[in-house]
């Protein structure tokens, strides 16, 4: 390497190690799996190029200036600064590359269609086999979830969960004798039974344990509602600094008509103290409460809290049972991205998303309780919020990331299958344009000038799409723990 290349290869691996230095490993892992995955894909474009006869021109993992490089035969392999991706060149792409005429019949022009095809359906084959592959490794090493059991996947601090010993991992049996074997079961009971005394069965390590405890609480819109500083989904936990036994103490405190200091456990902010009083009836626009010094019930103010996030506890396959599992969930992602796809590029969904970007609300935060609530942001993620999503994947677990691999392949693959230039569909639907017009062993040759000006909006459309989603994750990007 000469003085110019050294610099080049310090600069990438200060890159990676600044990187290191700010998300962690985790956040390299992701980089250098994403990079490795748009190789396997233009991977699978050259070992086709080869086995078809065209001429393959350069190899290269990365983009911009060049780090490296060495030419093995008529292909020039090497590293670029820019760990963004890979490329291939194949000779005579389209129609208007000036090509040596006696490089001609190896051009990808000159080829069959057949050929020509399978070379650009290549790249979309190689990440749904890569899919497929992670997809059994899943089902066989980690398994399926078990239709009906559950096992506790976080507990919230100052909880009852927390209170009677219940860590992450635990299998959650019973709440006051009602056995709870799925997660929706156990919600509906905690949900319905605020503040009651129960007993809690619950499993570690084939042990079980039995605890007394008070079903704990959280307020409902409704009995957010009354009270001056109170949201919807607090857990109440002290009231001036004595412990808050329920409902109906709380009111006969508040009623008094002074300001108390309450700590209570908000989602999204935690554990903080707020000074709290009853709102007075003028400003509720409530009709139907007769009494000035009248909170609302419990039933109607508060619910059921335990204060545990589930995980599905899982049941690996044998080799013949986890391939038709395989391909079963792959239908499933493969129709979901084709569905999110065509909602996302939609009028609606291309205005929603540019909407959004100006838009100063914010999704709910997930809620871990007896009867949880997810919401998700849904929007479109650039490759910095992908990222930022894998390193939290596999913060969480060998598994979540191996499904995090699975559908950015299958994402990818359906992607760019869009038959619309620079995309790898563009290429085929061209060829496939041109098999159907030909006749009588006469090839028709379409004009890829008359495409120049829509390849250059599709690149724009993407490249705008690329730009503000990379904003909006950057100022604010959605809640991945």
């Amino acid at each position: 390497m000469d003085r110019d290349q050294n610099f080049k290869l310090l600069l990438l691996i200060g890159a990676f190690v600044s990187l290191a230095f700010l998300g962690g490993f985790s956040a390299v892992v992701v980089v250098l799996s994403i990079v490795l995955i748009f190789f396997f894909h233009e991977l699978g474009h050259y070992v086709v190029a080869r086995m078809s006869g065209m001429q393959v021109t350069e190899f290269f993992i990365g983009f911009g200036p060049r780090i490296f490089s060495f030419r093995r035969g008529e292909t020039e392999y090497g590293l670029k600064a820019i760990p963004a991706g890979a490329y291939v060149r194949v000779t005579g792409m389209n129609n208007l590359e000036d090509v040596d005429p006696a490089l001609e019949d190896r051009t990808y022009r000159a080829q069959s269609y057949p050929k020509r095809l399978a070379l650009t359906l290549a790249g979309s084959a190689t990440h749904f086999f890569l899919a497929l592959i992670l997809l059994i490794v899943i089902f066989m090493t980690i398994g399926e979830p078990h239709p009906t059991k559950w096992d506790v996947g976080q507990v919230v601090p100052e909880s009852t969960a927390s209170d009677v010993g219940v860590v992450k991992g635990d299998r959650i049996l019973s709440v006051g004798g009602q056995k709870t074997e799925s997660f929706k079961s156990f919600g509906m009971v905690v949900y319905e039974n605020p503040g009651k005394f129960l007993e809690i069965e619950f499993e570690r390590d084939g042990k079980q344990f039995y605890r007394f405890a008070n079903i704990g609480e959280r307020v409902t819109p409704e009995g957010a509602l009354f009270i001056d500083g109170i949201e919807a989904g607090d857990q109440i936990i002290s009231v001036d600094g004595n412990p808050y036994t329920n409902w109906e103490n709380f009111s006969s405190i508040l009623t008094d008509g002074n300001t108390h200091k309450v700590e209570i456990n908000r989602l999204g902010t935690g554990i903080g103290i707020f000074e709290v009083e009853l709102i007075p009836r003028e400003q509720r626009g409530i009709a139907w409460i007769k009494d000035e010094e009248q909170l609302p019930d419990a039933e109607i103010a508060v619910r059921g809290f335990f204060g545990v996030g589930p995980q599905r506890s899982f049941v690996p396959l044998s080799l013949v049972d986890s391939v038709p599992a395989t391909f079963d969930r792959f239908t499933e992602l493969s129709v979901a991205s084709v569905e999110g796809l065509a909602d996302f590029f939609s009028p609606d969904g291309l205005t929603g998303f540019v909407k959004g970007t100006f838009s100063s609300e914010s999704q709910p935060s997930a809620e871990p309780v007896g009867s949880q609530t997810e919401s998700e942001d849904d929007r479109l993620l650039s490759i910095y919020g992908a990222a930022r999503l894998g390193s939290a994947m596999l913060d969480e677990g060998t598994h979540n990331y191996l499904w995090f691999l699975v559908l950015i392949n299958v994402f990818v693959g359906i992607f760019n299958l869009v038959p619309l230039l620079p995309l790898d569909g563009g290429h085929a639907a061209i060829a496939t344009y041109e098999r159907l017009r030909s006749r009588k062993g006469k090839r028709y040759v379409a004009d890829i000038n008359k495409l120049i000006p829509v390849t250059w909006v599709v690149i724009t459309v993407l490249v705008g799409i690329a730009l503000i989603a990379l904003y909006r994750d950057i100022v604010d990007l959605p809640n991945f723990g």
